[in-house]
């Protein structure tokens, strides 16, 4: 079952209730966040000098807490993948000593941070945490952490408020205190990440430069492939030294300052591997500017072939990719809509990023794995494209499969069916709750509940299970199963119920006797003042007449009523839709249109609103000498005489006999109220 992303009230109230378990009850008095980061291009290049491209997420990691007296530190983590043990605890040297790193590893983020404050002296706290940022997914959950420690700080003890110097600290908190000699860029975005922007950073000057980030026709998905990677082991300083090495060799203070002219000139002075290293930063510091710029313009054709053209890089010639992101990349661009993808994040397994148009997200997710796990986070006011979070081979046991059972209440009607068949048509609105895009409500039972007519939904269900539609000798609420169809998109079901209603007789074979039938009619004439352009700027007011009909219709007999609306469609520009009763409790059709006079321009009708009424007549086609098929004819209701003609003849080959004591055809014609009754 799609699930969503946590947002910063579910996360406080997580890490509340954990720090209240672990506490004694004592509840915190500061709560604060700090956003995870996704890079959309520019990997490894930040402690080269170089560009990146970042942007702020929606996943977060939320710290709760509260000052104490003394030197004692309590943290405690809710994050399931976190090593043990969850709970920490550890004194505030006082004379100045540092902080040790050890075991938990995850504290050493946290006593990092501690560490390198810019205040002080810090008073002892305890403290919880939650996130949402998964760890090892190349999201930069360490330092969303960092960047919250270091705000929980600031609610205890403040500092200057340098954001600039904020970041920096939190650097050098990684460095010393987990060992990973990152770049500026997590730490950097994490601080000043914008919403709607990316961020462009040069990792020399610390100039940023935002990237407005707003088409809603974009999607950005996130892909967790769960292989984890552990950047403080050997390869993460091993590259980060043969860059070293590399810039020293080409006699620059890094590659940031080197070309691939320089590169290839001091190709004899490189072993394979540095070479290697090298092109790829130089490349994708380029690489990085350009897509910056492409983002810009919209070139989002342009912006996706560079971020293919990074991970190639990043898998061949730096080598912190794995056979995962590889498989993910390549599926997510054999997808149609799908502008580019690359692996995130340090490498070494984590997440892919793939931009692609919203209309192709389903195919892709689908795509990628079929029986994923979805989360998703869209930002409240629509400001950036959505964000959706695909995890793949999730080991927490919280994923579901297609054939797991489902439960649903539809306006009090209970169905009980799989995934695989909610999501059987994926661009539907089903498929679109069932797989995350759409969040689902439930019911006290915990049922899904779906706030529409559960009288025919077991047909849809059906139709979704066999593609067949399967409906029973005289089925009368064919009208309310194409609007429920209609309402939930399912454009395959529409097509089927269209060729059910060509092929199907008309004839209801029955019906109750005594049903009865009023017909209120009525017509009137409006003058239409329009203003008919001649040229520029050169208009002629016109005058014209139109007649509007009206029809009220009772009838006791309900499935009458779909056989009229089956019968009689409204006809714009647009094409012909069918008319829907004005409540079904009351048994009520009513029915308006307007005939278009030849002096009232088609624009001008269609200005007014306009409809025509138009009555189809089976009519049986030869397809070929072997088969027939029927189609359906379409002409148009121009008067009233012909509206009640043809409602007549159809009333009558139903049963029904109008309620007159001395019928006469002309004045029944012409009359604006008609009783029948069938017999």
């Amino acid at each position: 079952m799609a699930s969503p992303v946590p947002d910063v009230p579910e996360l406080v109230a997580e890490a509340r209730r954990l720090y209240e378990q672990q506490f004694g009850g004592e509840a915190p008095q500061v709560s604060v966040c700090a956003p995870g980061r996704v890079n959309l291009i520019g990997e490894h290049t930040d402690y080269n000098q170089g560009f990146v491209l970042p942007m702020a997420l929606p996943l977060l990691t939320v710290v709760v807490g509260r000052q104490i007296t003394g030197q004692d530190v309590t943290i405690v983590t809710a994050a399931k993948d976190a090593d043990e043990p969850r709970r920490v605890n550890f004194s505030l040297p006082g004379d100045g000593s540092p902080l040790s790193p050890g075991l938990p590893s995850w504290a050493n983020y946290v006593k990092g941070v501690v560490q390198h404050y810019r205040a002080g002296p810090l008073p002892g706290f305890r403290a919880a945490v939650a996130s949402s940022v998964p760890l090892g997914g190349g999201l930069s959950s360490s330092a969303s952490l960092e960047v919250a420690f270091y705000t929980f700080l600031q609610q205890l003890s403040p500092d200057d408020g340098d954001k600039m110097a904020k970041a920096l600290a939190c650097q050098q908190a990684e460095h010393t205190h987990a060992g990973v000699p990152c770049g500026i860029m997590d730490q950097f975005v994490c601080v000043l990440g914008r919403e709607a922007h990316a961020l462009l950073i040069d990792c020399r000057s610390l100039q940023a430069t935002p990237v407005p980030l707003s088409d809603s026709g974009l999607v950005i998905l996130i892909t967790n492939s769960n292989v984890k990677h552990a950047l403080s082991s050997s390869e993460y300083p091993i590259r980060r030294k043969q860059c070293e090495d590399a810039a020293a060799v080409l006699g620059k203070a890094s590659l940031r300052d080197a070309t691939i002219n320089d590169l290839e000139e001091s190709r004899d002075r490189l072993d394979d591997v540095t070479y290697r290293r090298a092109q790829h930063v130089i490349e994708e510091t380029e690489r990085t500017v350009q897509a910056a710029a492409a983002l810009k313009r919209g070139a989002y054709k342009e912006f996706g072939k560079l971020m293919v053209e990074s991970h190639k890089s990043l898998r061949d010639l730096y080598e912190v990719s794995c056979r995962e992101l590889d498989e993910l990349v390549s599926a997510a661009m054999e997808v149609e809509g799908v502008f580019g993808s690359r692996m995130t994040g340090g490498g070494f397994g984590g997440c892919t990023v793939t931009l692609l148009q919203a209309h192709a997200t389903d195919r892709t997710m689908l795509h990628i794995q079929p029986q994923s796990r979805v989360h998703q986070k869209t930002s409240e006011n629509h400001a950036f494209p959505p964000l959706l979070m695909l995890n793949i081979n999730s080991s927490d046991g919280g994923g579901s499969t297609l054939q797991d059972p489902v439960s649903l209440n539809v306006g009090g009607e209970i169905y009980t069916t799989t995934l695989d068949t909610l999501t059987r048509c994926r661009d539907s609105m089903l498929g679109a709750m069932f797989t995350g895009q759409i969040p689902v409500l439930r019911d006290k039972q915990g049922n899904v509940f779906i706030d529409r007519d559960g009288k025919v939904f077991r047909y849809i269900l059906n139709y979704l299970r066999s593609s067949c539609l399967d409906l029973p000798s005289g089925f009368s609420e064919l009208a309310l199963l194409r609007r429920e169809a209609d309402f939930f998109q399912i454009r395959p079901l529409l097509q089927e119920i269209g060729r059910y209603e060509a092929s199907a007789p008309l004839s209801l074979r029955g019906g109750p006797l005594g049903a009865m039938m009023m017909v209120h009619v009525d017509s009137k004439v409006r003058v239409l003042h329009f203003n008919l352009r001649r040229g520029p700027e050169n208009y002629e007011l016109r005058t014209c007449s139109v007649r509007v009909f009206t029809v009220d219709l009772f009838c006791t007999w309900r499935a009458f009523l779909t056989l009229l609306c089956g019968r009689f469609s409204y006809r714009t520009s647009q094409g012909l839709t069918s008319p829907h009763p004005c409540s079904w409790r009351q048994n009520r059709l009513k029915l308006e249109w307007v005939p278009r006079p030849d002096e009232l321009p088609q624009d001008q009708y269609d200005k007014q609103r306009y409809k025509g009424l138009t009555v189809s007549e089976p009519e049986v086609t030869q397809a070929d000498s072997d088969a027939a098929t029927n189609a359906q004819r379409s002409r148009e209701i121009t008067d009233m005489q012909g509206f009640v003609e043809e409602l007549l003849q159809l009333s009558v080959a139903e049963g029904f006999r109008v309620d007159l004591v001395t019928p006469d055809s002309a004045e029944v014609l012409n009359c604006t109220v008609l009783r029948l009754v069938k017999c």
